[in-house]
Formats: C-alpha cells, sequence, structure tokens
C-alpha cells in the first residue's frame, strides 16, 4: 500500500537523491586528503547509482543461455571515458622513478579524478536533471525582502 503523497516513482526518486546525497558528502574526504583509490571508488558508487534506469546489454550464445553482460554502449562509453585518464595516470605513477616523477603523476591522477569528479556532476545535472533547481534569491535575505 502507499502511503498518501508517495508513489513507488516519488519512493525510488527519493531513495536515489538519498544516496547520492551521502555518496557526494563522502567524496570531499578523500579527494582533499589525496585518498586517490577511496576517491575513485566512491565515484563509480555514484556512477552505479546514476545508471540504475539504464538497461544492461545481454549476450548470448547460441543455445540462449547469458554469456555476459555489458552496460549499454552509451553508458560504456561514459564510464571509459571518465576512467582512461585515471587509468592512464595511475600507470604513470607505477612506472615512476624519482621523487618529481612520482609527484607529477600523483598530480596527474588528482586532475584525473578532478576532471571524472566534475563529469559525474554535469552528467547528473545536464542529462539526467538530479539537482536541484538554483535560483538566484538567497535565503539570507529572506528577511529583507530578498
Amino acid at each position: 500500500m502507499v502511503s498518501k503523497g508517495l508513489s513507488p516513482t516519488l519512493d525510488t526518486s527519493l531513495g536515489l537523491i538519498y544516496r547520492l546525497n551521502i555518496l557526494w558528502t563522502r567524496v570531499d574526504t578523500p579527494a582533499a586528503s589525496g585518498n586517490f583509490d577511496r576517491w575513485n571508488f566512491l565515484l563509480d558508487r555514484i556512477f552505479c547509482n546514476l545508471m540504475y534506469r539504464n538497461d544492461f546489454e545481454i549476450i548470448k550464445d547460441d543455445e540462449g543461455k547469458i554469456t555476459n553482460v555489458n552496460l549499454n554502449e552509451e553508458d560504456q562509453e561514459l564510464y571509459d571515458h571518465l576512467n582512461k585518464k585515471v587509468w592512464e595516470s595511475n600507470e604513470k605513477l607505477s612506472k615512476a622513478k624519482t621523487p618529481k616523477e612520482k609527484h607529477l603523476a600523483k598530480l596527474d591522477i588528482y586532475n584525473s579524478l578532478m576532471m571524472k569528479d566534475m563529469g559525474l556532476r554535469k552528467f547528473m545535472h545536464n542529462t539526467l536533471k538530479l539537482y536541484l533547481k538554483e535560483v538566484d534569491s538567497n535565503p539570507s535575505k529572506a528577511m529583507w525582502g530578498g
């Protein structure tokens, strides 16, 4: 039975917003502290939550048995694009020999994770319309008619 004022669609949307809000809140700490693995993991969790509606591409053999399950082509392309620079940067770090090379590789990882972070935020806003509407009024000015 659905409570008054709620529907399965609204309940699903509120649950998604709640989960995403928690995940986005958790992203800032590892990002600020340089915990790149944790930051990347949380961004991947956000991506998984954003893809909840999209169908999988199910691959079957000649007998009709499932042999593989993939993201649909567009989702896979987005995920691969956001991760490509992160993967490349991590490879640079693993090959770095001098302190300077390691430092530059870590900066590269940071910048690639920052782009992945911003890319997911833009995807949420521009494509999925999951951000709340931005307004020009300032609540702190409400008392003064703002």
